[in-house]
């Protein structure tokens, strides 16, 4: 029973955060209102451990890790060109790839370099819906 109250407990506060309250001035009545998605900072972004953002953000709207060499797109280029050739050659930089959705026409990704203790921050991308790579 304690198992299913914790659950309960954990979806109530995940929910919590994604609204705020709002008073009405004629009724004082108090209503529910969805967070806006365009409140992600890039810059906040740019100081957040993976764990901390996704606190802060929410769900990605997709996750990815891959371990970083020369192998990889346009789309990647960002995170690609962060790394030395010797570096990125070596294959052993893990990076952990989180996009969130900004607006109803953008897309924030982040990528995080995989440490010991924490994923940090190395790189973020503004790109638009439907952009092909």
């Amino acid at each position: 029973m304690k198992h299913i109250y914790y659950i309960l407990l954990v979806i109530v506060s995940s929910c919590a955060q994604n609204v705020k309250e709002a008073k009405t001035n004629g009724n004082q009545i108090i209503e529910k209102v969805e967070k806006s998605k365009d409140s992600i900072s890039i810059q906040e972004l740019k100081l957040l451990t993976k764990v901390e953002a996704v606190h802060k953000y929410g769900t990605p709207s997709s996750i990815e890790q891959f371990i970083l060499h020369d192998a990889y797109g346009e789309f990647r280029n960002t995170i690609t060109n962060t790394y030395s050739q010797e570096e990125r050659q070596s294959e052993s930089i893990v990076i952990d790839e989180l996009t969130w959705e900004k607006d109803e026409e953008t897309w924030v990704t982040v990528w995080y370099e995989v440490q010991q203790k924490k994923s940090v921050p190395k790189e973020t991308y503004i790109w638009d819906k439907g952009t092909e790579f």
